[in-house]
């Protein structure tokens, strides 16, 4: 098998799934990187746990709760992962002037937001700027992608040559996400970090819960941490 690293954007999950996700990897011993919103317990707990590296996933759109100004939202989320070397920024947000600030202001050395769905024969492309370098790691799956497109057929992605990148978000895990249903009503009963298990509706069939089961099936005892590209 190619590489295969499974990457998580937190999205600020409440604990509930956060652990679902977290006992999944564990049970296979699964390697994988998870980018953090937010602090919480859960998150102290994948801190320990030396399957799971934690990169940063800053949120640099309007209204950000991490901060008003791009500066502020890298300080902000390197509170929350100050030894972190890798990021993916929510929405895929980036810049010239984004980037540039990464490398000289801060101590991340790999960024995976770029997605590229579908592509093969990727891997990681070194960008230099102003002196300044930063690994770039595209991926090529995503569970909310998945659910309008229907790209659940795991074989498929795993066959492509090159490196294999997954993103997942534990609420979907935890949902088992076909669609976007169950999340809008877990959201509708407020803020999503402080739902509870018993808040949830949990969809039958398959989804982003069976497909992440599968997956850390077919890569039990490997996978691999995004830093390890470095």
């Amino acid at each position: 098998m190619n590489k295969v690293a499974v990457t998580l954007d937190v999205d600020w999950a409440p604990d509930f799934a956060i652990d679902l996700a977290a006992e999944i990897l564990t049970e296979h011993g699964v390697r994988a990187t998870w980018f953090v919103t937010h602090a919480s317990v859960a998150i102290d707990r994948l801190r320990e746990n030396d399957l799971f590296e934690l990169g940063i996933h800053p949120n640099f759109l309007p209204r950000s709760t991490h901060g008003a100004d791009d500066a502020s939202v890298l300080a902000h989320c390197l509170t929350l992962v100050p030894d972190a070397l890798s990021m993916r920024t929510h929405g895929l947000y980036q810049s010239t002037p984004l980037l540039s600030r990464v490398m000289h202001d801060t101590p991340i050395e790999l960024d995976a937001s770029l997605f590229l769905p579908g592509a093969s024969n990727l891997a990681p492309v070194r960008y230099a700027y102003g002196g300044g370098s930063l690994l770039r790691v595209p991926y090529v799956w995503e569970d909310d992608v998945a659910m309008e497109n229907g790209d659940w057929d795991l074989d498929a992605v795993l066959d492509r040559p090159g490196l294999t990148v997954f993103d997942f978000h534990p609420v979907h895990v935890a949902l088992n996400s076909s669609s976007m249903a169950s999340y809008r009503a877990l959201l509708a009963g407020g803020p999503l970090q402080d739902a509870r298990a018993d808040d949830a509706s949990v969809a039958e069939g398959y989804g982003t819960r069976t497909f992440f089961d599968a997956l850390a099936h077919r890569l039990a005892s490997g996978g691999m941490q995004l830093r390890e590209l470095l």
